[in-house]
This record gives C-alpha cells, structure tokens and sequence, in this order.
C-alpha cells in the first residue's frame, strides 16, 4: 500500500499572545521572613490543525502508481462553526504566601500555601447524538478545578554545637496545567467541525488533484471524536524529602537523602468506545498456548474511537541519593553521587490527539477498559545512576618552581571529567499487531506479560578534558581545550524506540479461527548505539 498527500497534521499553525503580570513583596519582622506574590497569564492562542484537509491518495502497488490508478481518496472538510480553527484561550491565576521563620539559630521552618487556577474555554460545540449524551459523553463540557490549594512545609535543622551536622526536610503540593493541545483537539474533533470523506472510482478528483469544497459521492468517514471527562480535574504532584548532610573533612562532606514524588490525577487519553473484552485462546509456533482479552466490537457504531480525556492516571517515585562532595580548594575538586530509584506509573499522557498516528498510539494503554492493567516501570525509570566529576587545577604545584621558563612551561594546567554509569530502561515485550482488536496496533503486549517488564542495556562512558590557559596580560587569557567523550569507545546500545520490542507477529485471522503467534527475529536487541569515541580540539579566547 503506497500512500501520497500530505501528512494527517499538516500544515498547521499556533500562534499564541501572552500577558502575564508578576508582582512579589518581601516583608522582614524579627525572625519572620514574609512572602508574597501574585503571577496573572492571559493566553490568546489561535490552533490550527487541518488534519487531511490537503487530502491523500492510497495505491495499491507501485505498478498503480505509476499508471495514476489509486484505489481511493481521503479529504477532510470544515463542516460546522470553525472548522479546523479552534482559539484554546486560557486563563491562569496563582497566589502565594510563605514564612521563612527562625525558630532558633539551629532551626529554620519555611511554610507557605498556594493557590492555582487554570480556567479554560470550554469546546463550543456539542454533539446531539442521543445515544453519546445518555452514555454521559458530552464534547461540550468542562469542569474548571477551582480548589487548588497546595500547603507547602519544609525544615532545616543544626543539632549538633558543631555545626557539622544538618538535617533537611520538606512537603509540597504542586498542581499541573491542562495542555492547550487537548483543549483544542476537544474542540474540533467533536464529529461536526470537521468532516472526513473518502471518495473510490469515478468520484474521486484527477491525481494529483484535490477538491476545493466538499462534493457529492463521497463515503462520510466514521468519525473519532474527543471529549472531556465530567469529573476531569488538575493534575498534582504531592513530593517529600529527608536528607542529612555531614561535614567529613574541612572541605568534604556527605550526604544521605531521600526523595519520594507521587502524581495523582495524571491526564489520561482513553477509548470508551468499546465493548468488554472476552477472553480468546491462542497459541505460538512452539506450541505454547497462551489466553488474552478480545474486543468483539464498538459501543456505538456511528462513530469509530472517543477517546476521553481523564485525570485517572498515577505515578510514583522513591530515590535514595548518597552524594560525597570535595568542594574546590588547594586546585581540587570532586563530586560523586550514587542514586537508587525505582518509577513506577500506569501510563499516563496528555497528548495521544492524533488517532492512529505511530507516535501517539504508542502512549495509549493497552486495554482503555483496565487502564491498572498498564501498572509498571516507568519509561523513565533508572534502578542505580553512578556520575561522579571532579577538577584537578595542577597550577599551585607549579609555584615551588624555580626557573621560570619551566615554570611558564608547566602552569596553567587543568584536568577534569565525567563519568557516568546507569542501569538501562525498561521495554515491553509486544506483539507486532492488533491481537486484541481495539484499532491499536502499536500497544499489544505478549498475553500474560506485564508493561515495561525488561531491561534493555546500561550506559557507561569516561569524558575526560585537558585545558591550557596562556595569559597574554592582564585581561586577555588563552585556553587550548583537548576533550573526548565516551574516552574508552565502549559500545552503548540505545534502548528507547530504536530497541527490538517485538516478540511475536501474528498469522492467519481471528474470523478464520487460525490465528497464530510466530516468533519475531531480533526480540530485546536494539538497532541504535550512542555515539562512539569522540575527539575534540578546541581554542577560547577570554577578555
């Protein structure tokens, strides 16, 4: 199948205009340090996102190609209010007031609370189909989320007389902002902005020509709308730390500390337009019989995908942080850190707005009916993170040298790097298909097998760097700067989308009853590597 025109999302334009006023006052009263402010943003945003409005041509082969003959023609139409042209004007209020009180001269508490309000223009249009407003699926509505209030805590505390001991502590609450994307995307694709026609034989226009406005003989498209959920509300993100830092040395100290971030009402994208699933047998090449949920169709079938917008998704993060610091004295400096870590979420996203589309369909959990059943790693989600940097400025050593050519010869050098190693991330052992039937070919996991279970392959690479610098007076100094990356030329596989995910393709056909999984080449390896050994001189100038 050969495809022409333009893409399903081009041309498009936004332009947005934004006014924002921003005002703080600082008050100091003995040991309360008063805080407040306030920070207005007024956003005219002008969306267009024409969809196939430039219209497109299937063929069959190349050989029909080649003789104009497509086998049918897809274009899109602007059907009632604006069309394609949608203004997601927001409107965004924030207030804030905090204390930084000194309790004493070993503790110091800041508390604070603030205010969020994102209003948003509601979608101007809203579909009459009966059956889709008794179901409760309203492309006209939006809920503003009006009490987002966020309480913020934290403590800084010296227990020891020495002064080498500190214990750090906080708990906030940070609301999110709703994407204009999905405010624009709600507005338009309701099934009457925008048409969709698909015209076959002698309807279709001469390639490579388009229709100018909607003719007759076309097929209406099954349209896929977007709505917002009734009780859709801000995302937040409730985040609480403890860390205790202790003076080792003069100039060294380390430190411990603890990081945990939860997000709650994380913005979804989901299909409601289906049936429940039903479970269905199935076996691989090897034998091996597996059972997995079908869908047997669509709820409503005058219309293909409604896709609901919804604050259902969540998150989770725990760290554990040991840092050891040398701050820079006597021409040294060394930071290392080591974190451990674990992300877990159920897939949350904002912005799959373009059904069918590889790039969006990919962020679309795998059963919209039990998003839970998406509960894993994250995509981000790193185990164990090792970066340790330092500066060795040899300068000083070069002081107790007497003849003073050598001396020229051997000051103004600097060594410095960066090493990084990290475990690798987590992937999805899928199946290369639409096994469960939802029009999503790009989500299905092996039956059985949980989201992100795998880990693909870790990271490690030295980044040393050589520095010269040459006074020529007073104010003008030289550097000549020899640096290399990944210095050891270690191979270090890329394992986000270019790594092999499929485990099985699928033959014959569900209606057939010969339905098969066959074992994919090249499972878990990726077909990406990050650059190799890199070299590089360079020269500044400094004055």
């Amino acid at each position: 199948m050969a495809l022409l025109g333009r893409n399903n999302f081009s041309p498009r334009e936004t332009t947005e205009n934004r006014y924002q006023f921003i005002d703080n006052v600082n008050y100091t009263r003995g040991k309360h340090g008063l805080k407040t402010g306030v920070d207005v943003n007024i956003e005219n945003i002008l969306n267009f996102f024409p969809g196939f409005f430039g219209g497109q041509f299937f063929f069959n082969s190349l050989a029909d190609f080649a003789n104009r003959k497509p086998l049918r023609f897809t274009q899109s139409f602007a059907g009632v209010g604006s069309g394609p042209t949608t203004n997601p004007n927001i409107r965004e209020f924030s207030g804030f007031v905090q204390d930084d009180w000194r309790v004493s001269p070993r503790l110091t508490l800041n508390v604070g609370l603030r205010y969020d309000l994102q209003k948003m223009k509601k979608p101007t249009i809203t579909n009459p189909d009966a059956a889709l407003l008794a179901a409760g699926i309203n492309t006209g509505q939006l809920k503003i989320d009006k009490n987002n209030f966020a309480q913020r805590l934290a403590f800084a505390w010296n227990p020891l007389a020495s002064n080498k001991l500190v214990v750090r502590g906080g708990y906030g609450i940070y609301f999110g902002r709703t994407p204009a994307i999905m405010l624009a995307t709600a507005t338009s694709n309701n099934g009457l902005q925008v048409i969709s026609v698909t015209f076959t034989g002698s309807a279709m226009p001469t390639f490579p020509n388009r229709f100018s406005s909607l003719p007759a003989g076309g097929a209406l498209a099954t349209p896929n709308i977007f709505f917002f959920a009734p009780d859709y509300v801000s995302p937040y993100t409730q985040q609480w730390s403890l860390g205790v830092e202790h003076q080792l040395f003069k100039d060294m100290s380390v430190t411990i500390s603890y990081l945990g971030v939860k997000g709650t009402h994380l913005q979804r994208t989901r299909d409601v337009n289906l049936l429940p699933p039903v479970p269905v047998s199935i076996s691989d090449d090897t034998g091996r019989g597996f059972t997995f949920l079908r869908f047997p169709g669509r709820r409503f079938t005058n219309f293909g995908r409604i896709s609901e917008f919804e604050s259902t998704a969540n998150s989770i993060y725990n760290g554990l942080t040991v840092q050891v610091n040398r701050r820079f004295a006597r021409g040294f400096q060394l930071l290392g850190a080591f974190t451990y870590s674990k992300a877990i979420d159920d897939n949350p996203d904002a912005t799959a707005v373009v059904p069918f589309s590889g790039g969006d369909e990919l962020k679309i959990v795998q059963n919209t009916l039990n998003p839970r059943d998406d509960r894993g790693l994250s995509l981000n989600d790193v185990r164990k993170r090792l970066v340790i940097s330092g500066i060795w400025d040899l300068s000083p050593y070069t002081k107790a040298v007497d003849n003073p050519a050598l001396r020229t010869l051997l000051s103004g050098w600097s060594l410095s790097g960066i090493f990084t190693a990290e475990d690798g991330r987590p992937f999805t052992a899928k199946v290369g298909g639409d096994l469960n039937n939802d029009s999503n070919s790009r989500t299905d996991r092996v039956p059985s097998v949980g989201r992100n279970t795998l880990i693909g392959p870790g990271f490690v690479s030295l980044d040393p760097r050589v520095t010269r610098e040459i006074r020529f007076y007073e104010r003008v100094r030289l550097q000549l700067i020899f640096e290399a990356f990944n210095v050891f030329n270690r191979t270090n596989f890329t394992n986000f989308s270019d790594i092999r995910e499929t485990q099985y393709n699928i033959t014959g056909t569900f209606a057939n009853k010969n339905l098969m999984l066959v074992t994919a080449p090249g499972f878990g390896t990726s077909t990406g590597t990050f650059n190799p050994r890199q070299l590089q001189l360079a020269a500044k100038i400094i004055f």
